[in-house]
């Protein structure tokens, strides 16, 4: 059960998105919110010591940070005090260097974290590398909305179903919300072709597992669709839902965690929120 949410604020519009559904969850739960915000401090990097600032002017540019960071913190205590619920603000100030592992370690003493999902927006070159610092190292769900819009209940889930231990991991994290479902549609993107040409019947072992938990599940599979991101974005649509799960599939280069291309393309494009385990 959730009784601990965690929820990235910045003081931009989307913090308003972020917390109606942290209040959705937490009225359902019981549940606790901590709002996390993280002041991001200058960095001073340069080639040349010729251009590096004096101690007294990189002090200064610290100082002015840190108000700055103080003053959106106190409004952003007050916009939490409007919740119905308990709540606290955790306020840090740090550099970005140090801002996602701090944004990590944070996520992994809570039950689900929110935050906007990190592509195709108006933020999100500030904010797509602290999301994915959540998702490939909390070890936590992480639970990313559209950048606007006004939250609506999940009654109706999709779960896109691939085997593997990330969507194993998803399924874990995304049961309150399945059994708290008015349905679940298990969605099976075929991309190797029709199952029924090889008499089985694929998805029909997790449909059953969800069954037993509680939740109104059944089976969907989907052909025809070259992307599996967009198929599942379409799935989406036609069933009218208002959260996708699915885990977070990703590959290594130069030592980071990359997402991978149909990960990439929901996090660029859902229209609902996605709750996503890696």
């Amino acid at each position: 059960m959730i009784k601990d949410i965690l929820v990235f604020l910045d003081g931009s519009d989307q913090d308003d998105v972020r917390l109606g559904y942290a209040e959705q969850i937490a009225a359902r739960n019981n549940a606790h919110i901590t709002g996390l915000y993280i002041n991001i401090l200058p960095e001073v990097t340069t080639v040349s010591s010729a251009y590096l600032p004096d101690g007294e002017a990189i002090a200064a540019m610290q100082k002015e940070a840190v108000d700055q960071g103080a003053e959106l913190a106190a409004k952003l205590n007050d916009k939490l005090d409007r919740l119905a619920g308990p709540h606290e603000l955790r306020h840090r100030d740090l550099m970005y260097s140090q801002a996602r592992d701090a944004m990590a370690d944070e996520a992994q003493t809570a039950d689900i974290f929110i935050g906007t999902r990190p592509y195709n927006h108006a933020n999100s070159e500030a904010i797509e590398g602290l999301m994915e610092a959540v998702l490939f190292n909390s070890g936590r769900g992480v639970l990313l909305t559209p950048p606007d819009g006004k939250p609506r209940d999940f009654d109706v889930v999709v779960l896109g179903w691939k085997p593997g231990r990330e969507t194993a991991r998803a399924v874990s994290e995304g049961m309150d919300f399945f059994t708290g479902a008015d349905k679940t549609v298990v969605a099976l993107v075929d991309e190797n072709g029709s199952p029924e040409r090889e008499h089985r019947e694929p998805g029909a072992d997790i449909a059953r597992y969800l069954a037993r938990h509680g939740a109104k599940a059944e089976l969907r599979h989907i052909g025809g669709w070259k992307d599996a991101g967009e198929a599942l974005l379409n799935a989406v649509d036609n069933e009218g839902a208002t959260l996708l799960v699915m885990g977070g599939y990703g590959h290594s280069r130069f030592r980071e965690l990359v997402l991978g291309g149909a990960t990439r393309q929901i996090l660029s494009h859902a229209h609902v929120p996605v709750l996503i385990a890696h």
